[in-house]
């Protein structure tokens, strides 16, 4: 700090002396380390220091998960993220999940680091499909002595941040090469109790129908009712003022507001490329996946690492439930006569043990909700 100060009252210009007493001179002696000492360095310089120091193999596996930690850190700021194209990182960084120089903790840590850049940010999430990153990221989701159920779950947050709301990314999912509604799938039966939350909840989170509509109010001259000859005379008396009839869908539409160059461009460009319902209503179908929900709610796949635990898990539940809402009520979903009936006996059952009032807290359903729901079983 002394040393600061110093060079601080050397290079200062005395209260007394005006600017033009002495032309401006280049100083050379000037310490790059002062300088950033005081003012710290540029986030964009500290992404390629923490980037060059997760690449480095000689660096300790330690070394290299605080580096990505700390990238982790700065891109949580979504202009950070979004520097990940403009600096050239997002290809390093998808290499280190294939790397054989990452270890399975190096490889996590990408994951997080990934999937926080992804989160609510068009801009990165269409910079990293044209990575084609899909087939890598789902590979995580099959159980491997190199894929533990830490991997795992960290592989659906990732893939949540890919593909909500983000059509073409789950047009993607459904393409044969890359087999994610079968991952998916299979994740809800996976042996971590982890997982199988982060599974279902990512297929309710893509089902869940956006709207690009708005409410806004018509223009105080867009409802004029024509003169009519034969109208009343109270009618007359109130419309005798305007001329024509201009109904809502005739209004001449409003000019656009420009889209400027953000993260959110792409999606004001296109709003329906947030839409992921359709998609995913069709998916569930195509490959079996209404099924596999209601068989993991019905009748528990054991979770554990040796498959201990037997019963229910509660958190699970109440996500299923609630997936279940959103397809039969909000979007109309059709359930077979098999799939009513092996709902209707399980919830009978429940209500039968724990009593309704228990069991809507415990799924944490209004009654208007839960008799919604009961109402498509019959």
């Amino acid at each position: 700090m002394q040393s600061i100060l110093r060079w601080s009252i050397e290079n200062s210009t005395p209260m007394d002396s005006a600017p033009s007493d002495r032309p401006p001179v280049e100083r050379k002696d000037l310490d790059p380390a002062i300088i950033d000492l005081i003012l710290g360095k540029p986030d964009s310089e500290q992404m390629k220091e923490d980037m060059a120091v997760a690449l480095d193999t000689k660096k300790s596996e330690e070394e290299r998960i605080n580096a990505l930690d700390h990238l982790e850190m700065l891109i949580e700021h979504i202009d950070n993220a979004n520097d990940l194209e403009k600096l050239r990182l997002w290809e390093p960084l998808h290499f280190l999940l294939t790397a054989d120089s990452s270890t399975p903790k190096v490889k996590m840590q990408v994951l997080w680091v990934i999937g926080t850049a992804l989160q609510n940010n068009p801009s990165a999430q269409d910079v990293y499909l044209s990575y084609n990153p899909l087939p890598v990221l789902l590979s995580f989701l099959d159980p491997s002595p190199s894929s533990s159920a830490s991997i795992r779950a960290k592989a659906l947050y990732t893939l949540s941040g890919l593909l909500k709301h983000n059509a073409p990314a789950v047009e993607a999912l459904g393409k044969p090469e890359a087999a994610g509604w079968t991952k998916l799938r299979n994740a809800l039966q996976d042996s971590s109790i982890s997982v199988r939350r982060k599974a279902i909840f990512l297929i309710s989170s893509l089902l869940l129908p956006t709207s690009a509509t708005t409410n806004e109010p018509a223009p105080p001259n867009s409802l004029r009712i024509e003169d009519d000859p034969n109208a009343s005379s109270s009618a007359t008396a109130v419309t005798s003022s305007t001329t024509n009839i201009l109904l809502p869908d005739q209004r001449p539409a409003a000019p656009a507001d420009p889209v400027f160059a953000n993260s959110h461009a792409a999606q004001l460009r296109n709003p329906s490329r947030s839409s992921t319902s359709t998609l995913t209503l069709v998916a569930l179908q195509e490959h079996n996946i209404l099924d596999a929900i209601i068989s993991a709610v019905t009748t528990p796949f054991p979770h554990g690492e040796d498959g201990e635990n037997t019963g229910s898990d509660t958190d699970f539940e109440e996500k299923v439930i609630h997936f279940l809402h959103i397809y039969s009520v909000t979007c109309q979903g059709v359930l077979s006569k098999s799939q009513k009936t092996q709902l209707k006996t399980w919830i009978q059952a429940e209500k039968q043990k724990e009593g309704e009032n228990r069991l809507l807290e415990k799924w944490n359903l209004s009654r208007q909700e839960y008799a919604a729901l009961v109402g498509k079983l019959l």
